[in-house]
């Protein structure tokens, strides 16, 4: 038996910036920060704003969160497409930025990249999440500073700063050829670079039928290049030889009309010449003819460039394209080309102010699974926490829904931000009902100094709680109660709503309530109940999380012995090795004792199942002491 992973929190929140609908796991504050931005509770207010803080705090203690960022359908892809656009006479290829309006989709981004009669797109650029945010997106492309490697460009990315400065924040070297690679054998291809390295921006270059866009064979494809000796004449009959190379497949034999392709050839110190195909001669067609203009009717042969200071007597390499055009000529402006066209849809009104009920309703379903299914997937996606985060009830009830369905992880919840004593108890008994014990209700919510806004803030007691569960598990064990002085204290308080006097917290008691209470050592979270109203162990946080830590380990563990023998063999290292997982929890405090039966009747061996039986008696914990003096 193995132990299974027991502190992975998944949290659901609206950002400005990142990856948005789908559910990703954050393994660092740094990550946090790099995907989604600093936390700002200025941005949504705190009845939605809290998730980024929240999951800041949880991985200040753990480095296993889920984080989803909810975004409505309408929003919008910043974006920028770089396109060739094909004279329909000549034949001349020229570099041009576009904009696309209305990107909602990464199938929308493919449809747009379709040849549109003499424009040919060739890529496609976008940030990793869609909203108005990347409209402060810049980038610049410039050829590479060795002149002996073609079509390698240095992509600077850039992002508008308070100040109004852009300032590049990311750079790579990337080629829009999907062979291209580095010296040490990495891929320059943009789609590979972006995918692999950048944090803000993604490229894609091909169709929905998976074919590289039609720029693509314009202006990133080589078609060959130099695979024997090399040799160039640039007087009298101007010509290229490669005495392994058959041109015939370039060429145009008949030298009439457009031609389709052109060489571009280099000589050692980067001196760079170019000229259409003509027809193919020499010995087996390893000499083709060059000419000065694509329309090859009365066209001049020779070649176009550097032709004065090209020395035929280096060594020589060449490419065959059907451009020479260099995408870097679309970004010589003195400012980086912006992303455009971004948005968040309706999550924003014209002014630019949250759209409540649409954030409402974002957030019930990132946690719902109507956003993302794969958090009701408990075979793919494992998490054993569920944050709230201070949004509304209805958000509550769907995370609620979301733990009882699962069955292997808790939702820790606030009670909403009530004034008072009397008014969280009327918040319990008319709108928060819950009673199960897969959640935990907490009180109330406090002042804090916010280091990220510089400002005082009112925050969910959640917020707490996402720094208090993932420490008592690395402090000591899950199965220990978050509560208490020992594990639970909290120093960041300022203030709270009010704080509960000892025959108030009996009330809040009987009421699944756990308050945040001041003594005269400080804050400290002084409960750990379920909302779960039936007496039993299950009403305590610490022996549910316990439960289905064992449950999910053991599950786990029985599946390998899924189409083994169903014989007392089976059953006996079956027993065995249960008993040896269980008997170490209970010595780490967890269980007092437990029992384990595992066999299989006649009826159930016909059934080709066996059963495992297992009684567990949990460790409480202490809620009360009782001080006793006798004076003698």
């Amino acid at each position: 038996m193995q132990q299974v992973p027991s502190t992975i929190g998944f949290i659901a929140g609206l950002t400005k910036k990142g990856v948005d609908n789908e559910i990703t796991f954050v393994g660092s504050r740094a990550e946090l920060i790099s995907n989604w931005g600093e936390p700002n509770l200025t941005d949504y207010g705190k009845n939605y704003g809290q998730g980024l803080n929240c999951a800041y705090n949880y991985l200040g203690e753990s480095g296993s969160l889920y984080f989803m960022r909810a975004m409505p359908d309408d929003a919008t892809y910043s974006n920028l497409r770089i396109d060739c656009n094909l004279a329909p006479t000549d034949g001349s290829a020229s570099i041009a930025i576009t904009y696309v309006a209305s990107v909602n989709t990464k199938a929308e981004i493919e449809t747009n990249l379709a040849v549109d009669g003499t424009t040919n797109p060739i890529a496609m650029l976008y940030p990793v999440g869609r909203g108005d945010y990347y409209n402060g997106l810049g980038v610049r492309f410039t050829e590479y500073s060795n002149p002996l490697i073609s079509g390698v460009y240095v992509l600077d990315i850039y992002e508008k700063q308070s100040d109004g400065d852009d300032v590049i924040i990311e750079s790579f070297e990337v080629s829009f050829n999907p062979q291209d690679v580095d010296t040490a054998g990495d891929s320059l291809y943009i789609v590979d670079v972006l995918d692999n390295y950048s944090n803000v921006l993604r490229a894609d270059m091909t169709l929905a039928s998976g074919a590289y866009t039609s720029g693509y064979d314009l202006v990133g494809r080589v078609y060959d290049k130099e695979i024997g000796a090399v040799s160039v004449t640039l007087t009298g009959t101007p010509v290229i030889t490669d005495n392994k190379q058959d041109f015939s497949d370039w060429e145009n034999a008949t030298e009439t009309g457009n031609s389709t392709y052109m060489v571009i050839a280099k000589d050692g110190r980067g001196a760079t010449i170019y000229g259409w195909c003509g027809a193919a001669g020499g010995s087996d067609d390893d000499t083709i003819n060059v000419f000065q203009s694509r329309d090859l009717t009365g066209a001049i042969q020779g070649w176009l460039g550097e032709t004065t200071t090209f020395d035929v007597s280096e060594t020589i390499t060449y490419e065959i394209r059907k451009t020479n055009a260099s995408v870097a000529s679309a970004f010589t402006s003195s400012e980086p080309a912006p992303l455009k066209k971004g948005s968040d849809g309706a999550l924003l009104d014209a002014s630019g102010d949250l759209v409540t009920s649409e954030a409402e309703n974002l957030l019930e379903q990132a946690y719902d699974g109507t956003i993302d299914d794969r958090i009701l997937d408990t075979e793919e996606m494992y998490f054993t926490m569920v944050f709230d985060c201070g949004y509304p009830s209805d958000v509550k009830t769907k995370i609620s829904t979301l733990v009882q369905t699962r069955r292997d992880c808790v939702a820790i919840l606030d009670n909403g931000d009530n004034a008072s004593v009397n008014d969280a108890l009327d918040t319990r008994n008319n709108t928060h009902t819950f009673n199960n014990y897969f959640c935990a209700l907490y009180e109330s919510y406090t002042k804090i100094s916010d280091s990220f806004t510089g400002t005082d803030q009112w925050v969910s007691p959640v917020f707490h709680m996402s720094t208090i569960l993932p420490r008592n598990d690395r402090v000591a064990e899950l199965w220990y109660a978050p509560a208490g002085f020992n594990r639970a204290a909290i120093d960041t308080i300022k203030e709270a709503r009010y704080n509960p006097r000892l025959g108030q917290r009996d009330q809040m008691y009987l009421k699944q309530l756990n308050p945040i209470v001041k003594f005269n050592q400080g804050y400290v979270m002084w409960g750990q109940l379920t909302t779960q109203a039936k007496a039993s162990a299950l009403q305590d946080l610490n022996i549910v999380r316990l439960v289905l830590y064992c449950k999910k380990a053991i599950e786990g563990y029985c599946r390998f012995f899924i189409f083994e023998q169903n014989d007392s063999i089976t059953w006996s290292r079956v027993s065995g090795d249960i008993t040896e997982f269980l008997d170490e929890v209970s010595k780490k405090r967890g269980l007092d004792s437990f029992s384990v039966s595992v066999g299989a009747t006649e009826y159930e061996k016909k059934r080709k199942t066996f059963h495992v039986d297992i009684e567990l008696q949990p460790t409480r914990t202490v809620e009360k002491i009782e001080l006793n003096f006798y004076i003698k």
